[in-house]
């Protein structure tokens, strides 16, 4: 007997071990339980007991009474009999919680799919683990959906209506029915993917996919609810709010493989003038060739070059290079013109997915318009200003010249006049001081032309050897009296002949020289030097012009302003020095207008240097010897003017007066009118031959000289025609000589008259 029970106690304390292994590992398998953080503590404390109790079963079972053993064997096992049944009752309530929640889940997906809408692509039930597609509901299904009876089948169909290369069904994996069950296990029950596939014969489009997974009720079996829908107004949307374009457009449209689908925009809400499309979505060309092609504005060559322009191909390329790709057309409408804007976008450039967006310019259009009138009519206002200038600079001119005229006219007779020797001494100061007032007004006058761009260059062929000695003899004598050492040096030219406007570059020269000259005292040095620069561009030459003196030099202040119009230096040294102070002004802007520089160095008491740099076409070889050794100069034979009958146009009695007193001095017989009609009448009266020509004014009443001259010129009879006619006028620019010569005149003589060239004009024009 006492064997026996030793052998129960024995085979109850290893069963009693098994059960605490058996409960360790339960409790090991449902750790992952929300109840297990709440019976852990159930566990450890009967686990301890039980561990006690069989440490002292085993000693009171060899050395104690074995009823007490088997009393504490039935209490441990009541005991952890207690408590495993509390944590089987946890987890059994959880299970139940669970299986609620997911025949919520199941019963809220369900109803998802009853409640389908076309805006779905499509919609399946799957069974996941029978991969068995318990229902499909869509309005975009393909025949292959309808023939699929598994998953795995479904997804295989699919995948061929996909069309990017980087999302495939294989590459996206979570969508495969193992990828969907992996994702259940690990507790992932809601996923989401977005595909670009064709949704139907006619159209792609993006595509997400939304996958929800549940465990069907009353089974284990995992239940995925699959819903696809179009999502390319999203993608549009958020395009427009990537690029903040949202409310500056009236139609907001998506291309995508020729179609175009409209997003925001009302037809019904748009104004008159709308290109609005008839239908919400189309085909893109169709569009172009049916509803905009007929209202375009402009030529059949500008209408067809607008259309290429919205072509999807040449938009396709447009923003290959450059986005937003901008198309302005005009359209005319119902008989008025509309301006619209087509501006385009990328969205996704592997799907051609574009965005349109057209707006109506119209508005801002007419206001551009506006204020291009405006700009105009200040532009023309402006030219009309010039214009006036000329105009009065031309009038200036004249209303100087004419008592200029008078002043230098009577001043010469008086001078040639029996008088006494103190008028004689009065009349030469007055003849200087009308010089040079000359002078003044001719600076004036020619810089207001410079400054109003009314002064054009007027390239000539030019021998700069030529040009240097005639500058050195017209100063050589001038030198001589002040005892100044002249020197001119051009042997540093390679080539002479170039071709450039002469007379200004002589003015250039002229006024440089005129200053050393005036501020360079007695006993002092003046060097010119014209040398030929190394670099220059093919058949053109770089020349450096340095006039150098020992004068009395320039303050660094006023050096910096001596080519501003008007300025002078005040000081005692140059006060009795007479000067315009526009020599230096007019030198810098000739030679800005020949792209060139100068500059200037001077220190006070130690002299001054101007250096000149210009760029000059160069002339051929061949030209510059035909000039080197021109043919024989013949002498005019002398006209004998004595008796020459002259017809003068003169509207000025003074003016008449002092030309008929010169004229008839040097012989000639006048018969005098008073304006150009009066000249023509005369001419005719007296006949061919009387009048051996005919000398006018400019500006005159009724009839002014240039259109006296077309009208003589345009006599019928031959010789009356070709009468001589010489303009003699206060108007001395080069475009007045050049006018003057388009009307048919022969000569030309300006005002004040100098009695030595009126007599070389007409001693050349009768000859």
């Amino acid at each position: 007997m006492g064997i026996l029970i030793g052998a129960m106690i024995y085979a109850g304390s290893a069963l009693m071990v098994y059960n605490i292994i058996r409960c360790y590992q339960f409790v090991m398998q449902v750790r992952d339980l929300k109840t297990w953080k709440y019976s852990r503590v159930l566990f450890y404390v009967p686990l301890g007991l039980l561990v006690s109790f069989l440490i002292g079963y085993l000693i009171v079972g060899l050395f104690g009474n074995p009823d007490l053993v088997m009393a504490g064997i039935l209490l441990g096992g009541s005991v952890f009999v207690f408590v495993l049944l509390s944590i089987i009752f946890e987890i059994v309530a959880q299970l139940r919680e669970s299986d609620s929640r997911s025949k919520a889940l199941y019963a809220g997906m369900s109803e998802d799919l009853d409640s389908f809408t076309e805006d779905c692509v499509a919609v399946f039930r799957v069974n996941l683990t029978t991969d068995e597609i318990e229902d499909r509901r869509g309005t975009r299904l393909y025949p292959s959906d309808c023939v699929a009876q598994t998953y795995t089948e479904l997804m295989n169909s699919r995948a061929q209506y996909l069309l990017s290369d980087s999302k495939t069904i294989q590459g996206i994996g979570l969508l495969t029915r193992e990828g969907l069950l992996r994702s259940f296990k690990a507790g992932r029950t809601e996923l989401e993917d977005t595909v670009w596939c064709r949704i139907d014969e006619n159209l792609t489009g993006f595509v997400r996919v939304r996958v929800r997974m549940a465990a069907m009720p009353g089974s284990a079996d995992v239940i995925a609810f699959i819903i696809e829908e179009d999502c390319n107004d999203e993608l549009v949307t958020k395009a427009l709010l990537n690029k903040a374009l949202i409310g500056q457009f009236d139609m907001i449209t998506y291309l995508m493989d020729g179609r175009y689908s409209v997003v925001i925009g009302d037809k019904d809400a748009i104004e008159r003038g709308s290109i609005f499309p008839n239908q919400r979505s189309g085909w893109y060309e169709q569009y172009l060739s049916e509803q905009l092609a007929p209202v375009i504005a402009g030529t059949e060559e500008e209408r067809v070059a607008l259309l290429e322009s919205l072509s999807l191909s040449n938009v396709e390329q447009e923003l290959a290079t450059r986005e937003p790709y901008v198309v302005n057309i005009a359209c005319l409408i119902d008989g008025e013109t509309f301006y619209k804007r087509f501006v385009y976008y990328v969205v996704d450039w592997e799907s051609r997915f574009f965005l349109l967006l057209k707006s109506d310019t119209t508005d801002a259009r007419v206001e551009e318009m506006e204020r291009n009138r405006r700009l105009r009519e200040a532009l023309e206002q402006a030219q009309r200003a010039s214009a006036s200038k000329t105009t009065f600079l031309s009038n200036m001119s004249h209303d100087i010249r004419t008592p200029m005229n008078a002043i230098v006219g009577y001043t010469d007779l008086a001078e040639r006049s029996e008088t006494l020797p103190e008028v004689r001494s009065y009349l030469a100061k007055i003849d200087a001081s009308s010089k040079y007032m000359l002078a003044l007004i001719n600076d004036v006058l020619e810089m207001s032309r410079i400054e109003s761009g009314k002064i054009d260059l007027e390239p000539e062929d030019t021998d700069l050897l030529e040009m240097m000695g005639d500058l050195r003899d017209m100063f050589e004598v001038q030198m001589g009296e002040k005892h100044i050492a002249f020197t001119v040096d051009s042997s540093a030219i390679r080539n002479r002949y170039v071709l450039c406007d002469r007379t200004r570059l002589n003015r250039v020269l002229l006024n440089l020289l005129s200053n050393a000259y005036k501020f360079t005292p007695d006993g002092g040095e003046v060097l010119v030097v014209l040398r030929q620069l190394e670099e220059a561009p093919e058949g053109y030459g770089r020349y450096e012009l340095v006039v150098r003196d020992t004068g009395i030099g320039m303050s660094p202040e006023f050096a910096e302003k001596v080519f501003d119009a008007f300025e002078r230096e005040r000081n005692t040294t140059t006060s009795g020095i007479q000067g315009t102070g526009l020599g230096m002004a007019i030198t810098k802007r000739i030679v800005d207008m020949m792209n060139g520089s100068i500059l200037v160095k001077s220190e006070q008491g130690a002299g001054t240097e101007f250096v000149v740099r210009i760029q000059l076409e160069l002339m051929s070889t061949d030209m510059g010897l035909s000039r080197e050794e021109p043919t024989e100069y013949v002498e005019p034979a002398l006209v004998d003017l004595e008796g020459k009958r002259i017809l003068l146009a003169e509207d000025n009695e003074i003016n008449q007066e002092i030309a008929c007193i010169l004229l008839e001095e040097l012989g000639f017989a006048i018969d005098v009118v008073g304006d150009g009609r009066q000249a023509v009448d005369q001419l005719c009266a007296k006949g061919p031959g009387y009048y051996d020509v005919v000398i006018t004014d400019i500006q005159m009443p009724v009839m002014n000289g240039y259109e006296e001259a077309r009208a003589i010129r345009s006599l019928d009879d031959p010789e009356l025609a070709s009468t001589p006619i010489v303009a003699m006028s206060a108007n001395a620019f080069q475009e007045d000589i050049e006018a003057a010569r388009q009307a048919g005149i022969d000569g030309y003589v300006p005002k004040p008259i100098d009695v030595g060239t009126v007599l070389d004009e007409l001693t050349r024009v009768l000859s």
